[in-house]
């Protein structure tokens, strides 16, 4: 017997299957061994998969349309609003400030001549001050001191009529934005401020007329002793009212004033320092009571 054809000297031949098949193969082994169909992957792009219709983009871009424009339609109110905001903020503040100023009889307030571009003091019919007076950074002040000077210009008393002096400047904002705050900013937000100062007196003319006809002798002295009060209240205290109205915007080559207004006042128990310039004419400070200064 050939011995290369013995079974113990014959090596087994190893096949190797191929994985897939080895692999279906385990997966099937329930069914008698016999490899199922492999499954094939539809290719993309078939028929199958789903999408958007062009009805259901129109549809989509029409509602995105519709909040726009209500969304655009809003956007005017919101500005406005906030503008208003913005202009009432700045009105208090700017009331504020020149109040305090005025009151105290400021002195150190130079920056004021970037802002205020021009003052007129009306005339009245007695005490040589007919004829109203205007001043501008050009022609008049200089400082802070005679801004506030010229501001401070109280009513003439004369026979027991008060002409009141309502002084106008015409200021752009202090406060407010730090783009607005350079020298002769034209796109500033402007307002026209106006400032009366008027002596207080606590009891009615009709109270202090001693020389009314018909009155009994003491009657007579009791009005005559109202009106000496009366006269001493006046000479240390006095009210103080400051309008300013906004916005202040060109037209045609003049200044329009708008329909904002907003009034400040306030009662100031002080004496009244008063100087004459010889640019200025009269200039006017409140002195507080008890302080030790003069013009």
């Amino acid at each position: 017997m050939n011995a290369a054809l013995h079974p113990l000297f014959l090596r087994r031949r190893v096949v190797e299957k191929p994985r897939d098949v080895v692999r279906a193969s385990r997966l099937h082994a329930g069914d008698g061994g016999n490899p199922s169909p492999r499954r094939i992957p539809a290719a993309s792009g078939s028929q199958g998969e789903a999408g958007f219709t062009m009805v259901e983009i129109a549809i989509s871009i029409a509602i995105v349309a519709f909040a726009l424009v209500a969304i655009i339609g809003v956007l005017p109110t919101g500005f406005d609003v906030q503008r208003r905001n913005r202009e009432n903020t700045i009105i208090n503040q700017e009331g504020s400030l020149w109040l305090e100023a005025i009151r105290s009889g400021a002195w150190g307030l130079n920056y004021l001549t970037n802002h205020v571009d021009a003052i007129s003091i009306p005339g009245v019919p007695v005490g040589g001050q007919q004829n109203p007076r205007v001043f501008g950074t050009a022609n008049g002040f200089r400082s802070g001191r005679e801004i506030v000077g010229l501001l401070t210009q109280p009513s003439v008393v004369d026979r027991r009529r008060v002409y009141d002096r309502p002084v106008t400047a015409f200021v752009r904002a202090l406060t407010g934005s730090a783009g607005e705050k350079s020298p002769k900013n034209d796109f500033a937000f402007s307002y026209r401020l106006t400032s009366a100062l008027r002596p207080f007196s606590a009891t009615a003319p009709a109270h202090t007329n001693y020389t009314a006809p018909n009155l009994t002798p003491e009657d007579t002295q009791q009005r005559s002793n109202l009106w000496v009060r009366a006269l001493a209240m006046q000479a240390t205290t006095y009210e103080l009212s400051l309008v300013l109205e906004w916005p202040v915007y060109l037209m045609n080559n003049q200044t329009r004033v708008g329909n904002n207004r907003k009034v400040f006042r306030t009662l100031v128990n002080a004496g009244l320092a008063t100087t004459n310039d010889s640019r200025l004419g009269e200039l006017h400070w409140m002195q507080p009571l008890g302080s030790a200064y003069s013009p």
